[in-house]
């Protein structure tokens, strides 16, 4: 299988990867969209809805593999499991480790120019795993960035401060 040229993978059709997929169909920066889920039925209902919007965009959106995710340009993961309420970060973190795991597993082999962007929480952690486990150079692993954790740590950082004051 030749490379996809212009060719964004999202891996996970739910709602972050649904938002990423309909800015970059509104953006009109990419040439193929190319969606997998496991829940194949919520991969094609978003596919439809996507399409029907990128029509007249030129832009191509379609459900792929996970083989076919491994050869694209860039490969965003949001695919994840959302935390549960009294959960704390490091068991989602394991979870969700596993579910990376899962997925590089399921994309290998990988095209060696390929950029991965690591979405799913904890983004951090997550990206670092995926620089660990995906094989390919540091620079090509990117997490989307840590300002909804620092955010969380301030939250949490305050509450913890107003308690010992009281």
């Amino acid at each position: 299988m030749g490379s996809l040229t212009n060719t964004i993978a999202i891996i996970g059709a739910g709602s972050v990867g649904a938002a990423i997929a309909f800015t970059l169909v509104s953006h009109h920066t990419i040439r193929d969209i190319v969606l997998i889920d496991v829940n194949r039925a919520r991969c094609r209902a978003q596919v439809q809805d996507l399409s029907d919007g990128a029509f007249l965009s030129g832009i191509r959106v379609r459900e792929g593999s996970f083989q076919e995710a491994g050869q694209c340009d860039v490969i965003i993961i949001t695919a994840g499991a959302k935390q549960c309420s009294g959960e704390s970060m490091a068991d989602l973190a394991a979870r969700n480790i596993e579910i990376l795991k899962s997925v590089l597993r399921d994309i290998s082999p990988l095209r060696e120019d390929a950029i991965l962007l690591i979405v799913t929480d904890p983004v951090d952690i997550l990206t670092l795993c995926a620089q660990t486990l995906s094989g390919l150079p540091r620079a090509q692993v990117i997490g989307s960035g840590t300002s909804l954790d620092t955010a969380r740590l301030r939250i949490l950082l305050a509450g913890e401060a107003q308690a010992s004051f009281t």
